[in-house]
């Protein structure tokens, strides 16, 4: 194993051991679905060796498509070769129905298939034999992707939440410019000491000022 590694896998041992895992990296919640026993339990020690939560595993697609629906985990590492319903079709239903991310683990063959699905986000086709080094750098990514994707939905919501609110103020400023002959400065710091008085968001102030001229 390189050294690099061997660093970091005992770094991240260290960390856990005194609490501080949490604060170094963002961890992941995991299902694993494969057809072996064996397989499965090299592959958790492996995440586990390397900080992350395995929360499920699954032995064939159906199994593993209700897991992932009930449990909602950050990534799921799954077999092509599933029984009952192959891994390919609970990698499109996942990242279509945004229930997770997904690893998925083929053969050389069936990698030309994945095509379709290289595409979308969220969604990382790795070759057998697996290459642990390429498998934990995988999830780390997707970990960091998926956190900023949060983020900026986060950011979004609070910019779409300002735009109405800067709306409202607008409207409520207007009506009182109109109806009480004041400047829109002064129609402007009204508002803003109402709000601060009363200890309300401006953009309830508004409203209620809408509303009071509306009627």
């Amino acid at each position: 194993m390189p050294l690099k590694f061997c660093l970091r896998i005992h770094f991240k041992k260290i960390l856990n051991i005194i609490g501080y895992w949490g604060v170094y990296m963002e961890t992941a919640r995991i299902i694993l679905a494969m057809s072996s026993d064996t397989s499965i339990s090299k592959l958790k020690a492996i995440l586990i060796e390397s900080g992350f939560s395995v929360i499920e595993q699954a032995k064939d697609g159906q199994e593993c498509l209700r897991k992932i629906k009930a449990l909602k985990p950050d990534i799921v590492i799954l077999d092509y070769s599933l029984p009952l319903q192959n891994g390919c079709d609970i990698a499109k239903i996942a990242i279509d129905d945004d229930i997770c991310d997904v690893i998925l683990l083929v053969s050389g063959t069936q990698d030309s298939l994945m095509s379709e699905l290289k595409t979308q986000n969220g969604f990382v086709c790795m070759t057998k034999p697996l290459n642990k080094i390429a498998l934990i750098n995988a999830i780390e990514l997707m970990v960091k992707n998926k956190k900023k994707i949060i983020n900026l939905e986060k950011e979004i919501e609070e910019l779409k939440a300002s735009l109405d609110t800067r709306k409202e103020v607008e409207k409520a400023k207007g009506l009182l410019m109109n109806h009480m002959g004041l400047s829109e400065s002064e129609a402007f710091k009204r508002i803003q000491k109402q709000s601060m008085d009363r200890g309300i968001p401006m953009k309830e102030i508004a409203k209620a000022i809408i509303l009071a001229y509306d009627i």
